[in-house]
């Protein structure tokens, strides 16, 4: 994972300081990030093969975690918390090509929990924003389901205010068993082949009543000649946000990760040196763009001045929060007017 900067870095540093300094700290926490799951791989296969003597307070611990589940009001909020975000690609990884590239639509990003015969999908702050029936497993009254706290369904979505549709991005938990602690690349296929197995999924109806489907997901070195090809990748023109780029063996792991990075899609060519197709530059790409790293710092100079805003109602929003009633069938889940993936 090691990372030569070009003369055009050494270039970028002389103007921007601040800039380089941050591309070698995300080396460096990529490095230490995979150093500390290599550590807990082998801690858990030595917790297999029994050569740990504390065992029994593994299996305690465990218990203790399962046990938290069972409380309703910690679970959202819990649950928001692990999931995980991605970071601005503001150095590029050596081996960029062997990475997996998830597209991600323009919408909401969400985590949708199946649980007790119905799925509920909740934002990054744990409010709930509706309820309603889906055919993943515990996610709607059928004879195949048996209601349990113990045991949901978790994945990491994003919402299609458009299609009204859910895109689903990873997963977190399946039937009561966690997948955080398996590498993306596998992850990535379990989710795919689970997905096949349920007939209608990414349909509307009585049972299912948001349409789930697997965003679309390549390596690396295959999306170069589609994003030159085409503009579209989504149904009825539902625009491409950004390209989260996954470390085939990075874990699930809660806040931002630098095993995951994003691009918007006009910043390909300037970042990756690669052509894209005009569209997508024409469409998305802002007049006063320079570079990555001035947009990014831009973009977190308005997220601080949205929340100092934001700060003046949010005694109003904690009350509306706490008297919160279950959303009609019919109604779409809450849009706070940022749907962006960023946030």
């Amino acid at each position: 994972m090691e990372h030569r900067f070009s003369t055009y870095d050494a270039i970028g540093a002389k103007a921007c300081p601040v800039y380089i300094k941050l591309k070698f700290q995300q080396v460096k926490r990529r490095q230490e990030t995979l150093e500390i799951q290599k550590q807990k791989r082998d801690q858990q296969i030595n917790e297999r093969r029994n050569i740990k003597n504390d065992a029994d307070n593994t299996y305690m611990e465990i218990d203790e975690r399962k046990n938290e589940t069972v409380v309703p009001s910690n679970e959202a909020y819990e649950l928001a918390t692990s999931m995980m975000y991605s970071e601005w690609m503001l150095e590029i990884p050596e081996d960029i090509d062997s990475w997996i590239a998830v597209l991600c639509p323009e919408g909401k990003r969400c985590c949708v929990i199946a649980q007790d015969n119905k799925t509920k999908t909740v934002n990054k702050f744990g409010t709930t924003l509706n309820y309603y029936p889906s055919l993943f497993p515990y996610g709607c009254h059928a004879s195949y389901n048996c209601p349990s706290h113990r045991k949901r369904t978790v994945l990491d979505c994003v919402y299609s205010f458009k299609l009204k549709k859910y895109y689903i991005l990873d997963i977190i938990e399946w039937m009561g068993v966690p997948y955080s602690d398996f590498d993306a690349e596998f992850r990535f296929y379990f989710i795919q082949s689970k997905l096949s197995e349920i007939p209608g999924i990414n349909e509307k109806s009585a049972t299912n009543f948001y349409p789930f489907e697997l965003a679309p997901r390549m390596v690396t070195r295959d999306l170069y000649q589609l994003i030159l090809e085409k503009s579209q990748f989504f149904h009825d023109n539902i625009d491409l946000d950004g390209i989260n780029f996954y470390y085939p063996e990075s874990l699930y792991t809660p806040g931002e990760s630098p095993l995951v990075l994003w691009l918007k899609p006009f910043m390909i060519p300037d970042v990756l040196q690669k052509p894209v197709n005009d569209h997508l530059v024409q469409l998305h790409r802002p007049p006063d763009y320079v570079n990555i790293f001035e947009y990014s710092q831009s973009l977190k100079k308005k997220n601080r001045r949205f929340k100092k805003k934001k700060n003046f109602t949010s005694n109003c929003d904690k009350m509306e929060i706490e008297n919160l009633v279950e959303v009609e069938m019919d109604k779409d889940p809450v849009n706070d007017n940022a749907i962006c993936m960023e946030d």
